[in-house]
């Protein structure tokens, strides 16, 4: 808000009363947390806007650039013009005049264009030193040439050293009192002439004059208006697309395989949370995929609601969620999307995994390892980066791959007092994670991640823009000869969870393998189906014959299968081979002991469940039936917990929501309201007078039979006193109604509650 050189305010609160509502509008959406709570009238916003914890916010938003004028800011000596602002920066006046009103607008700064101050906190934030340069000294200096060319060659190095900050050096013992005639080394001969002065008996300090004067006017050795360029190579968009795509239906799938074998074999939650490090190794191997890749798929289920910690009897295991089964249920564009979303906007920064907590309040907690899924994860500067990372590859045309170093070089440029080296390795892993979920395709975003750089982009939107490139599901396999089926494409639900039950996965990818063996087959078996519902489902969605291997497979496993019969007796064994019972007793399973009752039956006191593993186990497939003799089918076990709380940066005070048009309008009405309050506010001595019951009945019946306004002191309910400015119409039975211009509406107030009440001048 840049002010006319007419007007010169004498204080921001003074600065921020001269803005129209555009500006005040300006100032509360770029800095919300001055909203909260409203403030009552300009005053407060001020004082609100000076402190140093929202300050440091507003500053930690701002670029390299706009750091490099604070700090230029706070070293210049005042009243610091627009031009010697470029000056001190070493730029031109049109790039640095912009982004002074930018600063202005922000109430960082005050003033007008040629008398700009900043704020108090300015100072404070950016520390005693801006910009490397020592403290301000009231001593005159006149020819500061001639002083530092008498001082001698070596005085002038030392003064090099100190040019370019840090402005202190350290002296080996304290230097006596000396005059210009006595001083004998460098550093006495810059005390004697006050070039440099002692700020401890060892230590030495420049004078921000003379660094200023060594700099030849400038703060700054350099600056940068401008963000870096964003090196790279050059690829094509098309193949950028087609791999990105490829990238999003393998974390669909990858997803999916982690969360159904979690739901099978759910590993416990360990103490501090999170998951073991084995049980995180032993499902990689199940799904088919690196420590770190599944640590990161299952960080993205957790932020997405689809897996949950749950207590289970006295145990806590994690588990997938019900929302699992709705996602199950979307189709693949929307399960892509509902992933994407869920770790854009969330806290967890996945990188850390395997790494030492060095965050840690004890020498012990920070050697120990953070595991997926912990709840020390959570960084609220990892949502910032992840859309900073993506704008930078969104700089780019389509099809250029930035650098990783490049990418990094240019966060950092925009965010130059956050996180320093964690800002970097943040950078690094939003990176890494975004080419996993398939918005970047070969270091280059792809057009389907570019509703990301857009504001808040709905699920369907993104589902929309990747939709193109999701091949359709289909419900056909190829049967191949070795056993083998591939899947040309993604299967529908049903298809892929018939075929899941007989084969197991060997390759994933745009065209999935799955292969056949015994122990598969028999697991369909187990589950219920029968050779020929299994011959039959193959030849109905198998685009080629079934080869002669599979069905002879089918057929033999069959045979075999059920021959042994199991049931509760504690446990019996019946078999029409009298000869497999005899065998079997003979065996000596360890654990199981049997008895036989009959040529063709044989029993044991171990419970089914222990029998049927030990039979397995010995090569052997028996049948589990039930009392009357059907056969009891079994299904893999699934349980499910419900979704946890899905936690983002606003869930914390320290990160503000932004607020909405009708919001910043009502702050500015109720800002408004109060300044006129304060400037139609009684005198101090006069306010502060209570008045009589009897004349402050007087006083209000006399306004609402004139119309005029009148000033209340009001004490609510909760004990929470306050002055209004009020327009009396109805004086009555203990009440005061009157016309609150402030709200524009009418309201009603007791007589014992208003202290104080003065006409006000019409």
């Amino acid at each position: 808000m840049t002010t006319s050189e007419r007007y010169r305010p004498r204080t921001l609160a003074e600065a921020l009363r001269s803005w129209d509502d555009a500006a005040l509008g300006t100032l509360l959406q770029h800095r919300p947390d001055l909203a909260v709570p409203i403030p009552a009238d300009t005053s407060q916003l001020s004082a609100r806007a000076t402190g140093n914890a929202s300050a440091a916010r507003a500053i930690n938003r701002l670029d390299e650039f706009g750091v490099d004028l604070l700090e230029a800011l706070s070293a210049l000596p005042e009243p610091v013009t627009v031009a010697d602002l470029a000056a001190g920066v070493d730029q031109p006046f049109d790039i640095v005049q912009p982004r002074v009103v930018e600063l202005l607008n922000l109430a960082l700064v005050w003033g007008t264009e040629d008398d700009l101050r900043p704020i108090r906190a300015v100072h404070e934030l950016l520390g005693p030193t801006p910009a490397g340069l020592g403290p301000i000294t009231t001593r005159h200096f006149g020819d500061l040439d001639k002083l530092i060319a008498e001082a001698g060659p070596e005085a002038r190095e030392v003064l090099d050293k100190l040019t370019w900050g840090p402005p202190t050096g350290t002296v080996e013992k304290a230097e006596r009192p000396v005059t210009i005639a006595s001083a004998r080394t460098p550093i006495e001969k810059l005390l004697a002439r006050g070039l440099v002065v002692p700020r401890d008996p060892t230590t030495v300090v420049l004078p921000r004059q003379i660094g200023l004067h060594l700099r030849g006017g400038r703060v700054l050795a350099s600056t940068r208006p401008t963000p870096p360029p964003l090196d790279g190579k050059t690829v094509m968009a098309s193949i950028v697309d087609r791999a990105a795509a490829g990238a999003a239906l393998d974390l669909v799938r990858q997803v999916d395989r982690a969360l159904e074998q979690i739901g099978l074999e759910p590993p416990p939650v360990l103490r501090t949370g999170g998951i073991g490090v084995r049980e995180l190794r032993s499902l990689a191997n199940k799904v088919g995929a690196e420590e770190a890749t599944t640590g990161a798929v299952l960080e993205i289920a957790y932020a997405a609601g689809l897996v949950a910690a749950v207590e289970v009897g006295t145990n806590e295991l994690w588990l997938p969620t019900n929302a699992y089964d709705d996602w199950l249920e979307l189709d693949l564009a929307h399960r892509w999307a509902h992933l994407v979303t869920a770790w854009f906007g969330g806290l967890r920064a996945i990188g850390l995994i395997g790494r030492r907590d060095s965050g840690g309040a004890t020498a012990a907690a920070r050697e120990r390892l953070i595991n997926a899924l912990a709840p020390d994860l959570e960084r609220l500067l990892a949502p910032e980066v992840r859309v900073l990372t993506l704008n930078a590859l969104g700089e780019t045309a389509n099809g250029i791959a930035p650098s990783t170093h490049s990418v990094v070089t240019w966060v950092a440029w925009h965010r130059p007092r956050r996180g320093g080296q964690f800002r970097d390795e943040l950078v690094e892993w939003a990176l890494t994670e975004a080419a996993l979920l398939g918005l970047t395709g070969l270091g280059a975003l792809a057009t389907h991640g570019r509703p990301l750089l857009e504001q808040e982009p709905t699920m369907d939107e993104l589902a929309e823009a990747i939709r193109p490139l999701v091949p359709e599901p289909v419900s056909e396999i190829l049967l191949q000869a070795d056993l083998t089926a591939v899947a040309p494409g993604p299967l529908v639900r049903s298809v892929q969870d018939d075929l899941s039950a007989m084969a197991d996965v060997e390759s994933q990818g745009g065209a999935a393998v799955y292969r056949f063996s015994e122990g598969s087959v028999r697991r369909a078996f187990d589950l219920g189906r029968t050779a020929d519902q299994l011959h039959k489902w193959l030849a109905e969605h198998s685009r080629t014959p079934v080869p002669q291997p599979l069905t002879y497979l089918v057929d033999d496993v069959a045979r075999r299968h059920g021959v042994l019969r199991l049931g509760t007796a504690s446990t019996y064994l019946r078999c029409d081979d009298e000869n497999v019972l005899t065998h079997l007793i003979s065996s000596n399973l360890p654990g199981v002991r049997f008895r036989r009752l009959a040529p063709t039956v044989v029993v044991s006191p171990s419970p089914p469940d222990m029998v049927l593993a030990r039979l397995r186990e010995a090569g052997l497939a028996p049948l589990a039936e039930s009392f009357d003799g059907v056969l009891h089918v079994s299904t893999a076990a699934t349980r499910r917990g419900d979704p946890p709380r899905r936690r983002t940066s606003r869930d914390f005070a320290d990160s503000p929501a932004d607020l909405t048009i009708d919001q910043v309008k009502a702050v500015i009405e109720k800002v408004r309201a109060g300044d006129r309050l304060a400037a139609d506010r009684p005198s101090d001595e006069v306010a502060s007078e209570p008045t009589a019951p009897a004349e402050t009945i007087a006083v209000l019946s006399n306004a609402a039979e004139a119309h005029t306004r009148t000033w209340i002191s009001y004490v609510d309910h909760n004990g929470t006193a306050s002055e209004r400015i009020v327009e009396p119409t109805r004086v009555a039975d203990g009440w005061l109604t009157a016309y609150d211009p402030a709200t524009n509406q009418p309201h009603t107030y007791a007589l014992h509650r208003i202290s104080a009440a003065r006409a006000m001048e019409s």
